[in-house]
């Protein structure tokens, strides 16, 4: 898939679904670094944050936010793909990443680094989102 559909795609994908930053405060961001075939790739095919403008919107966009990244997220491209099939709800979404995680293939990887301290993200609501999605 071209760099510009694959985007598209996931555009549609995350501005549709708030829940995923479900109980995060404003501001939250997340930075995503999408490789075409092994997360271990020093080139990726697409680099992108998703963060939360307001209360009841998100922003998908490849320009820095000027925020902090509160996590960093690096996927395969199968693997994104794979996650947002279907449109899934919030809780399909984080229960097929957990599963991808967990027994990660060739060509469907995912990894994840977290930018903040514990305490920061815990105040931002990531605490009550981590128990709601079973992090």
């Amino acid at each position: 898939m071209d760099t510009e559909e694959l985007f598209t795609k996931l555009k549609t994908y995350f501005l549709n679904n708030l829940d995923l930053m479900r109980h995060l405060n404003t501001h939250a961001c997340w930075e995503y670094f999408v490789a075409e075939n092994s997360i271990n790739e020093e080139n990726f095919k697409l680099h992108y944050f998703l963060y939360k403008e307001q209360e009841e919107k998100l922003e998908l966009s490849r320009n820095h936010p000027n925020i902090k990244p509160d996590l960093i997220l690096y996927f395969t491209e199968n693997a994104i793909l794979d996650l947002i099939k279907g449109d899934p709800s919030a809780e399909e979404y984080y229960s097929r990443y957990r599963e991808i995680m967990s027994k990660p293939k060739p060509g469907i990887e995912v990894d994840n680094k977290v930018n903040k301290p514990r305490l920061k993200l815990w105040q931002m609501g990531y605490k009550k989102w981590q128990s709601d999605f079973k992090f």
